[in-house]
Order: C-alpha cells, then sequence, then structure tokens
C-alpha cells in the first residue's frame, strides 16, 4: 500500500495544480510563475511540497519540466 504524505491545500497550491490540469499534466517552474503571477520562491516551494508528497516528478530537470502524477484533491474531499 502506498501511503504517500498529504499536501497542504491553500489558494496558492490550487493555482499551482489548476497549471497543470490546464496543461494536460506538463508544466515548467518558469510557465506556473507567470500563469498564477506569483513569485519564483512561492511556487518553488509548493512544487517542493508536490514533489515529497509523489503527485509531480521532474520530465527534464534542468529545465525544470514538471509531469503531474496525481492531483491530490482527488484523496482530499474537503480540500
Amino acid at each position: 500500500m502506498n501511503h504517500q504524505m498529504a499536501v497542504k491545500m491553500d489558494d496558492t497550491m490550487r493555482a499551482v495544480l489548476d497549471v497543470f490540469v490546464n496543461t494536460g499534466g506538463y508544466a515548467t517552474t518558469g510557465y506556473i510563475v507567470d500563469e498564477i503571477g506569483s513569485t519564483r520562491p512561492t511556487v518553488t516551494k509548493r512544487l517542493d511540497r508536490l514533489f515529497a508528497a509523489e503527485c509531480i516528478e521532474y520530465v527534464h530537470e534542468p529545465t525544470a519540466f514538471w509531469r503531474l502524477n496525481q492531483d491530490p484533491r482527488e484523496d482530499n474531499n474537503d480540500a
């Protein structure tokens, strides 16, 4: 059984996840920053949380190109 770490939801995390959903599950850090109008450190913190929870993975680490493996909102109905 896979026990993934819970991902804390806030408006920024929801916005980051929405970008992945709207792009077919793929995005770069820079693209997410531009799309949600947040700062790179704020977006990077959310991506780090998603990565730690195994919700996203690197497709190409040098360009910070990510793939969404699982939207944690699907497992947390009260998010």
